[in-house]
């Protein structure tokens, strides 16, 4: 019975298989979401960009001013995003609305899917068991599924930053121009330049940060110098100070105001939420350890690049993984900067025979298995993030020589 037990859970095609029906969850579900609101906030900001680009952040100016909250998404008032994301959606702004949130949740979706691809032509080795290892996990990864049904744009950021990885090597100056596309829209993968090579580091900076400025400043130009400042001042600024009690509004600050800081924040029950309160109230230390946080992941973010030999490939997965740590505001969708990392983990892990160190993979990813309102507490998703991402920082030393995925990349485009 052992001999046969482990025959079976030796052989790939049960693995190819598992990875199959999870893709297939992924996409009957997609398809059978009646409405997907954030898909929705995104058409209407696009569409008053088109329309009306000096007057299309008063709704949510108005809204933050009142509540102190960004509003809950599907309308013109949670539109917080800064203008290159509306110009990004604006040829999809042009059609019907319901149509509009199909057609670009289906681009989001090709795009993540293109993403994943170019991740494992580069880091899925001839490992007959790391190569469905690779799409199972990718399939079950929660926050994938939350980005796809949403209708957010986590699939573009994702395939700017894995394409940003896979030019680094060749194309260093062009990598980083895609870098700076993608950190227009959002700004963490401006943190992709932590695990560039230090020969390549300064073009690949000079290049996304040229790119950055240059698509920021364009996307503000129909709004004209007061609908810029408008922006700054009345939306940016207020929305970085957001305290939503949301129990799906996750993030490492979070974690701390609410455990320490005395932050409240709903939990459902079954006659609807009720705002729980922590008994601890030290805000400032909660605020300070927040801060602190942030720098010490990113200093160890360094420190494991530099120590695995400055593997582009790994150290720019742990760098674009800080945009789900740091930011004050993540939602479900944005723990997906840390799925590089993971698939990264899982190949490395099988090859090298790390048992113990894909075994605690697994537990943390089961800390994405339930949403988290449906936890006792919320930021499990939390503790679950931050145990993946100090996972992949102990783990340098297996990324430390010269791979196949730092070989194959230069010649990628060849084959």
């Amino acid at each position: 019975m052992r001999r046969a037990a482990a025959d079976v859970f030796s052989r790939p095609a049960l693995y190819w298989t598992i990875a199959a029906a999870f893709w297939l969850r992924v996409a009957i579900l997609t398809v059978l979401t009646p409405r997907r609101f954030d898909a929705e906030g995104m058409w209407e900001g696009a569409h008053a960009y088109l329309t009306d680009p000096s007057h299309m952040y008063d709704a949510a100016a108005q809204y933050i001013a009142r509540f102190h909250i960004i509003a809950p998404p599907g309308g013109l008032d949670e539109f917080v995003s800064p203008p290159p994301l509306a110009l990004l959606a604006a040829p999809v702004a042009l059609l019907p609305k319901n149509v509009a949130v199909q057609v670009w949740t289906a681009i989001d979706s090709v795009a993540l899917v293109f993403a994943l691809f170019l991740l494992y032509r580069s880091v899925a080795s001839r490992h007959p068991l790391a190569r469905p290892a690779f799409w199972l996990v990718a399939a079950y990864f929660p926050p994938l599924f939350s980005d796809v049904v949403a209708g957010q744009r986590g699939g573009i950021l994702l395939l700017g930053a894995i394409g940003s990885i896979a030019l680094e090597a060749s194309r260093p100056t062009l990598a980083g121009a895609v870098g700076g596309i993608v950190a227009a829209l959002k700004y963490y993968p401006a943190a992709l330049v932590i695990g560039t090579r230090p020969e390549h580091r300064i073009r690949y900076a000079v290049a996304l940060g040229t790119v950055l400025i240059i698509v920021t400043v364009a996307s503000f130009l129909p709004l004209g110098f007061g609908g810029a400042i408008f922006y700054f001042q009345h939306v940016l600024l207020p929305s970085l100070g957001s305290h939503n009690p949301d129990c799906a509004y996750d993030s490492v600050r979070t974690l701390f105001t609410r455990t320490i800081g005395g932050e409240q924040y709903a939990q459902p029950t079954s006659s609807g939420y009720v705002l729980v309160t922590s008994p601890l109230h030290l805000p400032a230390v909660a605020l300070a350890l927040s801060y602190l946080s942030a720098l010490a992941f990113a200093a160890a973010a360094i420190w494991a690049a530099s120590r695995s030999g400055w593997n582009a490939v790994y150290g720019m997965s742990l760098g674009f993984s800080l945009g789900a740590l740091i930011p004050n505001e993540v939602w479900p969708y944005q723990w997906l900067p840390l799925l590089p990392l993971i698939l990264l983990l899982v190949v490395r892990g099988i090859e090298r025979r790390r048992f113990g160190s894909l075994a605690v993979l697994t537990v943390l990813l089961l800390g994405f298995y339930r949403a988290p309102c449906d936890l006792i507490f919320p930021n499990i998703w939390t503790l679950a993030a931050i145990g993946v991402f100090v996972l992949g920082v102990w783990e340098n030393r297996v990324f430390r020589s010269t791979t196949a995925i730092e070989r194959e990349v230069p010649h990628g485009a060849e084959r």
